[in-house]
């Protein structure tokens, strides 16, 4: 082989060198959902608070003000005169999630694909 092979060899697409027969982009809710724990988290922190006078927000307002926005808007919403602070809230508010017994759960079964069962 010349260096002028070896060359256009290298320059080969992934698909020449591995065909791909599908992609799967998993977005939140496609092969599991996530929001349920979410909303426990969003549920237990925001009275602390004092958002909502201190009472826990029910499942409509979670799913109409929260679910599936980004933490920036999140933050906005809490924290409309104090963005830093709603900034750090949601950080906050991540790191709950993510330390969850039920969270840990949620990422060993969502692993493989369709074994989602919470």
């Amino acid at each position: 082989m010349t260096a002028g092979e070896n060359s256009v060899q290298s320059k080969k697409s992934l698909p020449d060198l591995a065909p791909l027969e599908a992609v799967l982009f998993d977005v939140d809710g496609t092969l599991c959902d996530s929001d349920p724990l979410h909303y426990q988290v969003f549920r237990e922190m925001l009275p602390q608070i004092g958002f909502n006078n201190g009472v826990p927000i029910d499942e409509e307002y979670f799913i109409k003000n929260i679910a599936g926005k980004h933490n920036p808007d999140i933050a906005v919403l809490l924290y409309p005169d104090d963005i830093p602070r709603g900034i750090k809230f949601m950080e906050d508010n991540e790191a709950m999630f993510r330390s969850s017994p039920c969270s840990k759960v949620y990422r060993n079964e969502c692993q493989a694909p369709f074994n989602c069962k919470l």
